[in-house]
């Protein structure tokens, strides 16, 4: 397949090296051009450098788009490589709103073509784990789910970027709790409803509130509750996201750190807990080449993936519905947002 690359910061060179293994970047965009270029040189392309995706898009000759720019600029993107009749391979946050993410599906569907959004959370090794440990043999159907993501994100500098403004990143849960609330998704099945309420302020540099609780009803009648912090000092992004769950004949907590994940996990009918270790090395590259490869057999071959547009749709939906709740002082609001017949 050949692939345009749209945006090229650090993740359009990370997503590059898997899309190298499937196939062949013909050319890369980014609003800069030395990044752009930089990201051709660093994959080792010889690949046309462009700065506007329009013309990336009118002047090569492409199979698909993999979309790694900005959020507020994937609904624009993908739209106009469906219109052009390309397959599109968008990352997650799949848009800044709802409606945008409905306006994307549409595009698709009118253009036939395939619509990926890459949700790597629930592919990793140790996540994908937790969901296989819910069959009924083990420690069966997932009851109560509880994530506690305090962390401490000054050192990704948000304040003052695009990050911090939800009109452009799509709110609290963009930068921090995206992954979780799909994981949610595939342990639990489609959510219900979503009560949540906002705490204090604590940094001023986000124009949303960067404290929020959350607590999402599924149709299997489980629940499961994103608590999130941006300024907690005592953990970082990838030791913060660590859930429990009380399965219905047992339980599970993981426990990530910096360069190794623990899962813990014991049936109720058990007297001591199984302990497995996940090393974070080897934990993400089975993921990207999940995702990749569906997503190229899924053009090629109309194989069912792994991943669709749904699960990217879904989750922006559930992180709207926790924003509408806490705005209305924690009201409860039911899912589907959108009518969508």
């Amino acid at each position: 397949m050949r692939f345009g690359l749209i945006g090229c910061g650090n993740f359009g060179v990370e997503l590059g090296k898997y899309l190298l293994e499937v196939g062949e970047i013909v050319a890369v965009c980014d609003v800069l051009q030395q990044r752009a270029e930089a990201t051709a040189k660093t994959l080792g392309l010889e690949a046309s450098v462009y700065t506007d995706f329009q013309e990336l898009i009118d002047q090569q000759s492409l199979d698909a788009v993999a979309i790694t720019a900005a959020n507020f600029v994937h609904c624009q993107v993908a739209c106009a490589a469906a219109r052009a009749g390309l397959h599109v391979f968008c990352e997650k946050v799949m848009a800044t709103s709802l409606e945008e993410c409905w306006e994307m599906v549409r595009m698709a569907r009118q253009h036939n073509v395939k619509l990926m959004v890459g949700h790597k959370r629930r592919l990793r090794i140790s996540w994908s784990r937790m969901i296989e440990l819910t069959d009924d043999a083990l420690l069966g159907e997932p009851l109560a789910i509880t994530v506690t993501q305090y962390a401490d994100m000054r050192p990704y500098d948000y304040p003052g970027t695009w990050w911090a403004d939800p009109k452009l990143s799509g709110g609290t849960f963009s930068p921090l709790g995206v992954h979780v609330i799909d994981w949610f998704r595939a342990m639990c099945g489609d959510a219900e409803s979503v009560c949540a309420l906002y705490g204090p302020q604590v940094e001023a540099g986000y124009q949303f509130p960067d404290l929020v609780h959350a607590m999402y009803r599924f149709q299997s009648g489980a629940l499961a509750t994103l608590n999130t912090s941006f300024m907690y000092p005592l953990q970082k992004f990838r030791e913060a996201q660590g859930p429990m769950v009380q399965c219905r004949h047992g339980g599970l907590k993981l426990v990530p750190e910096m360069d190794v994940i623990h899962l813990h996990w014991q049936r109720l009918d058990e007297q001591e807990a199984h302990h497995e270790q996940f090393p974070v090395e080897d934990d993400f590259p089975p993921a990207y080449r999940r995702e990749i490869g569906d997503f190229v057999r899924w053009v090629r071959e109309d194989r069912e993936p792994c991943l669709s547009w749904v699960e990217g749709l879904r989750c922006v939906e559930m992180m709207e519905g926790a924003y509408r709740s806490a705005e209305e002082g924690g009201r409860r609001i039911d899912f589907p947002l959108i009518d969508e017949t």
